[in-house]
């Protein structure tokens, strides 16, 4: 009998049927919008986001959207205890998808984003951490889709164009209001314009797989 064998997966798995999602999702908006108030001196993303620039005015804001990551590590706000609780529970439902469910982990880093109409994030990874996470409290469907690359792509590209390559370049997920996406950290993805009146709202957060050195009695 003639199989298909997917070798050497990188599972990315997305969650919109978690616990009370929509209402997760309301109480983080109204909190993200006031990271805005509390931080005028926020980070920037789209096009300033690799240079790594912050907000010397609300226009600039305005013009390239907002981050929480340079100001605040929401994981440590107990304010924000609700969605890192929330988030740490997904993480978990992670690691039984793959198989590892009993190991521990710590979340690192956590923060807000708030996208306005053209706004978008570049290709990036995230350093330093093992699993991460995108929370949508607010997403217009059918605009700012998140991509992922193929980690290999630079292998196969250079001897398979697009037109005779079967394996993919890339991967598209279309975000909405309540969804849960935790991916490998090393993963290359960005997103593609958020073209829409109404605010994006995304939490991300980071962790950190816990290991145990071996022992003579292991």
């Amino acid at each position: 009998m003639s199989q298909i064998i997917q070798m050497f997966s990188h599972p990315v798995i997305t969650i919109d049927d978690f616990p009370e999602t929509q209402l997760l999702a309301d109480k983080f908006y109204e909190k993200a919008m006031g990271l805005k108030q509390e931080y005028p001196d926020a980070g920037l993303i789209s096009d300033a986001w690799h240079s790594g620039k912050r907000a010397e005015s609300e226009r600039d804001i305005e013009q390239h959207g907002f981050t929480s990551f340079y100001n605040v590590n929401l994981a440590k706000r107990d304010d924000f205890s609700f969605m890192n609780k929330a988030a740490l529970a997904v993480f978990a439902q992670y690691m039984k998808v793959v198989g590892k469910p009993d190991i521990a982990m710590h979340l690192g880093s956590a923060w807000a984003s708030v996208y306005g109409k053209g706004h978008f994030i570049p290709q990036h990874t995230h350093p330093m951490a093992h699993l991460s996470m995108v929370f949508y409290a607010a997403a217009t469907e059918g605009t700012g889709e998140l991509i992922f690359e193929n980690p290999a792509r630079g292998h196969f590209q250079h001897f398979y164009p697009p037109e005779i390559c079967w394996m993919p370049y890339r991967f598209t997920l279309q975000p909405k209001k309540g969804m849960f996406v935790v991916f490998p950290s090393y993963l290359t993805h960005n997103t593609e314009p958020h073209q829409s009146d109404d605010f994006r709202v995304i939490y991300s957060a980071n962790v950190q797989l816990e290991f145990r050195k071996p022992t003579d009695s292991d």
